[in-house]
């Protein structure tokens, strides 16, 4: 099958979340061999020896499928598509717009959203299959497929739970666990091997909470005086990224000693060293719908690199990862209890602990075992699509009873 793998973000060295599930997924599909993927997104032309290929959308003219996240292209091009369309909604990015305008919103974010919402439901009623992270996000597309209209007979004949209609196909990590490059994270913070380290290990969005982790290190410090907060403070590759301060302006305000900020994007090859390099991770959100329904990439660098978490709870990997035992988790806006979960991870023995825990969990969230399921759709029959007025003998009975009903 010949795949166009479209991405908004950009991709290269330097990477986030959507341009990583982009570029990771089209690996897995071409590596397959059984389909030619073409990846489409800025910065693409820059990867070498990748087992795809690169280009642009006008690839759509000869492709049998199209799989994208929905934004960052002209909606024409789906209109002259005839192939399968794959809609991939792992990030709620409905509901980062939301947490980040806030009560206040401005008219022209309200109409950014009232856009956004009319495309989304655009893209639901053309969308042959949609991907999301977590049952929690299952739930939510489930409404917008109903609204939508695509929740009919036809659809759900042969296909009864709408599993190939809506997948749960989750953010992954890679297979081959990472390797040991230097001491960056120490070398870039001026830390000694003995010092213990706390690592904020992604963006400090609008929705986030840096400056809890901020306010929750000095009370650890208490207890653990040569505990430290690296956070990675870097401004988020891609011209599509959304401009956000405020959370990170907050954390630098209350920031005190042993708190550092590292102003740099670490490169997407090079972040286990990064990872490596600490003995905990530290993760902090505000009370929002984006933390509920969030798959939050962060926590799943700790799972690869078997480091420890603690965080706040509410998002669905935290509360797994206090079920599975490599996290510890603290109510939202509660300074005092995340320093207790991180100075508890301090000890010895109950990091080493939710290490094997992090090491036996990550063996579930492979990349791999999520391309299975994306090759599995692509491979199998597509939900039947059929309007009711085109089914044989229908158009008329139809028109009777619609107009039966409107006449009530």
């Amino acid at each position: 099958m010949r795949i166009v793998y479209h991405c908004e973000d950009v991709v290269g060295a330097r990477m986030a979340g959507p341009g990583i599930r982009a570029v990771e997924l089209a690996r897995r599909l071409s590596a397959s061999g059984r389909h030619q993927v073409t990846l489409v997104a800025p910065g693409a032309d820059t990867l070498a020896n990748e087992p795809f290929q690169t280009g642009e959308l006008s690839a759509l003219r000869t492709a049998e499928a199209f799989i994208s996240q929905g934004f960052g292209f002209p909606l024409r091009h789906l209109l002259r598509f005839k192939g399968r369309v794959v809609l991939d909604l792992y990030d709620p990015v409905q509901l980062e717009h939301l947490a980040r305008f806030g009560p206040q919103a401005t008219a022209e974010q309200r109409i950014s959203l009232a856009v956004l919402r009319r495309r989304l439901l655009y893209l639901l009623s053309r969308a042959d299959h949609v991907l999301c992270a977590s049952p929690a996000q299952r739930a939510l597309w489930l409404g917008w497929l109903g609204a939508c209209g695509r929740l009919d007979p036809d659809a759900l004949a042969g296909d009864p739970e709408a599993r190939r209609l809506l997948a749960v196909v989750p953010f992954g990590i890679p297979e081959i666990a990472p390797a040991r490059a230097g001491s960056p994270l120490r070398t870039a913070i001026r830390a000694s091997a003995n010092d213990r380290v706390a690592l904020w290990a992604g963006g400090l969005w609008d929705w986030m909470d840096p400056a809890l982790a901020v306010r929750a290190l000095a009370i650890a410090r208490e207890q653990v005086p040569d505990l430290r907060l690296a956070l990675l403070a870097g401004q988020r590759p891609g011209a599509a990224a959304m401009q956000m301060t405020a959370a990170a302006s907050e954390a630098r305000a209350v920031a005190g000693p042993g708190v550092h900020f590292i102003d740099d994007w670490v490169p997407y090859e090079e972040r286990g060293a990064w990872l490596l390099d600490a003995n905990l991770a530290v993760s902090a959100h505000k009370p929002s719908l984006e933390a509920e329904l969030a798959f939050r990439t962060r926590l799943l660098d700790c799972l690869w690199a078997a480091l420890p978490a603690a965080c706040t709870s509410g998002d669905v990997l935290a509360a797994e990862g206090e079920r599975q035992g490599w996290a510890r988790l603290a109510p939202p806006g509660d300074a005092p209890a995340l320093a207790s979960a991180m100075v508890a991870l301090c000890g010895a023995d109950r990091n080493q602990r939710a290490r094997s825990a992090a090491r036996e969990a990550a063996a579930q969230r492979t990349w791999q075992r999520s391309a299975g399921v994306l090759l599995a759709l692509l491979e199998g029959e597509a939900p039947r699509r059929q309007p009711l007025t085109r089914a044989p003998g229908m158009a008329i009975a139809f028109a009777r009873k619609a107009f039966r009903k409107l006449t009530r």
